[in-house]
């Protein structure tokens, strides 16, 4: 076989294998754009299916997302809270609205993941068998701060005290589970 014919032939394998890694690829990213976002599917307009509108409290730059979900917890004879989902494109993707309903005081949060203070002495990796246990993924960890963050269950309005319900049996490991609150910077005023 002379030198000319196996370059040919290794050029001929090298833009064949590159036509099908192109194909897989693109064919990848076709299903990924045809499988909806699991938060934001099979949502159709939220007040023309019963939601509440925002209240007026609530900040300009939380108004401005797409609202996905109501809900008012814990059932709808009883309600001790309104719960509002939204998304955004930036910045924290799913937010979620809490009215406490006895005092209209407002609280804002992620809406899928949940913040766990460790334990002293426990270190993050002693988390795993939870998560593991309860389909959860660790979605960050800081050993410095004690800090971990976790996903939630599901992307119902309830995720979150769901959530931190199901995390209560591992509760030797963290001295709290709570929300991933979003804490709003003062305006500064102009100059």
């Amino acid at each position: 076989m002379s030198n000319s014919y196996r370059i040919f032939v290794y050029f001929a394998g090298f833009i064949i294998g590159a036509v099908l890694v192109s194909v897989i690829l693109k064919r990848r990213a076709s299903d990924e754009e045809r499988q909806p976002d699991p938060w934001v599917a099979h949502k159709q307009d939220m007040m023309a299916a019963g939601a509440k509108p925002l209240p007026d409290g609530v900040p300009d730059s939380i108004r401005a997302g797409l609202l996905i979900d109501y809900g008012e917890l814990p059932d709808l004879e009883n309600p001790l809270e309104a719960v509002w989902l939204l998304t955004f494109e930036e910045s924290y993707p799913y937010v979620r609205v809490v009215q406490n309903l006895s005092n209209s005081e407002l609280s804002y949060m992620a809406a899928d993941q949940i913040t766990i203070r460790l334990a002293d002495g426990v270190d993050a990796t002693a988390v795993k068998p939870m998560l593991d246990e309860l389909g959860l993924r660790l979605r960050m960890f800081n050993r410095k701060e004690q800090l971990v963050i976790i996903g939630v269950l599901s992307n119902q309005v309830d995720a979150i005290p769901a959530t931190i319900r199901a995390v209560q049996p591992w509760k030797h490991l963290f001295s709290s589970a709570e929300p991933d609150f979003i804490r709003f910077q003062p305006k500064k005023l102009g100059k």
